[in-house]
């Protein structure tokens, strides 16, 4: 059974917005390398998304395509947000 385009991106957005989440109310920081895989988890999965809609791009529905915008706007965001706090160091 194949996951259509709009059910990957709902549940890779669902994945990233709560470790985000999960991240924001915690009280301990995380150590460096988790924040380090966490960068790197978000940027992979926003360029399989995108790589994704551009090799099948009759697979997306115009409503797929905006959810995969979606995910790729909050994967691209959660990258940012762990790499500011890998760089911080102790200071956040």
């Amino acid at each position: 059974m194949v996951i259509p385009p709009a059910g990957m991106a709902i549940a890779a957005l669902t994945g990233m917005l709560w470790i985000l989440w999960s991240d924001s109310v915690r009280a301990r920081r995380s150590t460096p390398l988790l924040y380090a895989l966490r960068v790197a988890l978000y940027l992979i999965v926003a360029a399989i998304l995108v790589l994704n809609r551009i090799r099948y791009p009759s697979y997306f529905s115009p409503a797929a395509t905006l959810l995969v915008v979606l995910a790729v706007m909050v994967g691209l965001f959660g990258a940012v947000w762990f790499a500011r706090r890998l760089v911080a160091g102790g200071r956040a």
